[in-house]
């Protein structure tokens, strides 16, 4: 599937040339240390990783790797949706957004999460999208909310920074596919 989006924005399944650019991204985003529990320095991920990790959601039935690219295929921005593994967890799948900083607010996220929240409403295995993200980030937050995200619950002091503060992980979800209640 591919979704097109004003000024040139185009999502779409992420394909093994994706695999270097989506990388340096994650990389990026990390060196800002203010959106990922992972630190810049903990990201082990190879090419090779990434390559599989593309490979396997693409073949992985309730899961999928997308991403956003600007007029000349400048990889911009990705969402993921990882579907569970088990039995009782397959109708449900974990997201994932990374947005290139330069391009937050210019509609890269509300197009990523726009493309996911379709693929998985189109999707015959899915039934429960959910996410979580820092107390603190309030315009991920206002996404989410927007895009008809519900506050599932709250994990105070989740997680400890490095200058000893603390971050609540707020949980989201939102129901999807035709079996909604």
């Amino acid at each position: 599937m591919r979704w097109s989006f004003p000024d040139g924005l185009v999502v779409g399944e992420a394909s093994s040339r994706d695999a270097l650019p989506l990388l340096a991204l994650k990389r990026q985003i990390l060196s800002e240390r203010d959106w990922f529990i992972t630190l810049p320095e903990e990201l082990t991920t190879t090419l090779d990783d990434q390559l599989a990790l593309i490979r396997e959601l693409r073949d992985a039935p309730n899961s999928v790797l997308l991403v956003a690219r600007r007029e000349r295929g400048q990889v911009v921005g990705a969402v993921t949706l990882m579907g569970g593994l088990l039995a009782r967890t397959r109708h449900t799948a974990r997201l994932e957004i990374l947005v290139d900083p330069a391009y937050r607010g210019h509609g890269v996220g509300r197009a990523l999460m726009t493309a996911a929240i379709e693929w998985a409403e189109a999707n015959p295995l899915l039934q429960k999208v959910g996410l979580s993200v820092f107390a603190t980030n309030e315009r991920a937050i206002a996404l989410y909310r927007s895009m008809g995200f519900l506050e599932e619950g709250r994990r105070p002091r989740e997680y400890q920074l490095e200058d000893g503060t603390f971050r609540d992980d707020v949980l989201f979800y939102r129901f999807v596919g035709a079996e909604r209640p």
